[in-house]
């Protein structure tokens, strides 16, 4: 199988969560889930617009550059649905809203939009990281049962996953502007193959939402 057209079908494992949250639309709108599902309808549609684009223009910089803003527009309103930093709501509408000036400052001020611009992604691929390791941390210490069973466990587990490693690529595609090596290579390569592997999990976290409760008056 050539590669471009391996790496286009590993590329396409968003339908997984896709359908499955097709399956599971019912319960899902009845749940706290909604903004992850409207993520997996988004990363759809970028998909779509990423390759009309590069067939276009040659390069999807821009439609990916305004994806990742919507990304996580919609992780952190997922992490307000669930609860994270009740509390203190001012704390998570600063977090929420200091990506953004960071994109609006590397984008727009310095018209980096065309790029694919770092400072962002790896400012708010760590704040996705250390979102997921609270919520974990929360579930585990209030002891929930049955955490491989439970939907927004399987969502942080897969967050952690793709987004350090988004991290770790964002560092090899910078360095491998200056000269690719066999590591970078490497490292860039795998993106497909763990972009694979979260939406294989996301698509079975979907399938864990359970059946609202029905309460009855005794």
């Amino acid at each position: 199988m050539p590669p471009r057209l391996y790496l286009f079908l590993l590329s396409e494992s968003i339908l997984f969560p896709l359908i499955a949250g097709l399956v599971r639309l019912r319960r899902i709108r009845k749940s706290s889930y909604q903004p992850f599902f409207i993520l997996v309808l988004t990363g759809v549609l970028a998909e779509i617009v990423s390759a009309i684009m590069i067939q276009r223009i040659g390069g999807n910089a821009i439609a990916n550059n305004v994806y990742f803003l919507f990304e996580w527009l919609l992780i952190a309103w997922q992490f307000q649905a669930w609860g994270l930093l009740r509390s203190r709501k001012s704390l998570f509408y600063i977090l929420a809203a200091a990506p953004c000036l960071v994109w609006v400052i590397e984008n727009l001020v310095f018209g980096q939009i065309v790029l694919f611009s770092p400072y962002f992604q790896v400012f708010y691929c760590f704040l996705i990281v250390l979102f997921s390791v609270n919520t974990i941390n929360f579930m585990i210490t209030h002891d929930y049962r049955r955490l491989f069973g439970n939907t927004t466990f399987l969502v942080c587990i897969a967050f952690i996953i793709y987004f350090v490693y988004r991290i770790i690529f964002n560092w090899a595609y910078q360095t491998s502007l200056k000269g690719a090596t066999q590591t970078t290579s490497l490292i860039i390569t795998m993106m497909s193959y763990i972009n694979a592997l979260t939406n294989v999990i996301f698509a079975i976290a979907l399938l864990q939402i359970p059946r609202p409760q029905k309460f009855t008056l005794k």
